[in-house]
């Protein structure tokens, strides 16, 4: 068995996943190396300077900025 890393857009994750599904692939995910999309959305807005508020921790930072 060969081992592939691929990018996908994220509107098409599922077609893909479904796809390679029906083609007997195994998927791992690596959710680890790359930020999700709430990460992403969150350092975008930070790094414009948007929704920068004070916060408790970091998951009341992430709140914050993603509302």
């Amino acid at each position: 068995m060969e081992t592939f890393s691929i990018s996908v857009p994220d509107k098409k994750s599922n077609l893909v996943k479904q796809l390679l599904k029906e083609l007997g692939v195994v998927i791992n995910t690596e959710s680890a190396k790359s930020p999700n999309k709430t990460t992403r959305t969150s350092m975008a807005k930070t790094s414009k300077g948007e929704g920068l508020t004070k916060s408790s921790s970091h998951e009341d930072l992430i709140l914050k900025l993603n509302s």
